[in-house]
């Protein structure tokens, strides 16, 4: 048993938590996987961009970076819909962040 299974275990184990939260605490997508953490890492990338969109003037833009932004947010939508299990919030996640790329390149070719 790991460090973090044990930490899940004694978190589990306090007899305040509310019985849904337990379960989400012991689901396969809960707080103790990859699978919540790595779509918080996404949307910080997406609020970036977001926060560049709105401030920032359109000669800073850097297309080489905006463009992997848009493709890797693209092909991981693509493939976190594959995977099993299926992973709704890196999804999101992923598709916010490529949307995020191709309004930058959008605002970059226009000007």
């Amino acid at each position: 048993m790991g460090p973090i299974n044990k930490l899940q275990a004694f978190v589990c184990a306090q007899t305040f938590w509310p019985q849904f939260m337990v379960r989400w605490f012991q689901s396969e997508k809960g707080p103790f996987t990859i699978f919540f953490y790595c779509p918080l890492a996404k949307c910080g990338i997406s609020v970036a961009n977001i926060y560049d969109i709105i401030k920032k003037p359109v000669d800073t833009i850097n297309p080489v970076q905006q463009s992997v932004i848009a493709m890797s947010g693209t092909l991981f939508a693509r493939w976190c819909w594959i995977l099993k299990p299926r992973q709704y919030m890196l999804v999101v996640a992923n598709a916010i962040m490529g949307s995020t790329g191709v309004i930058q390149l959008y605002r970059k070719f226009q000007a």
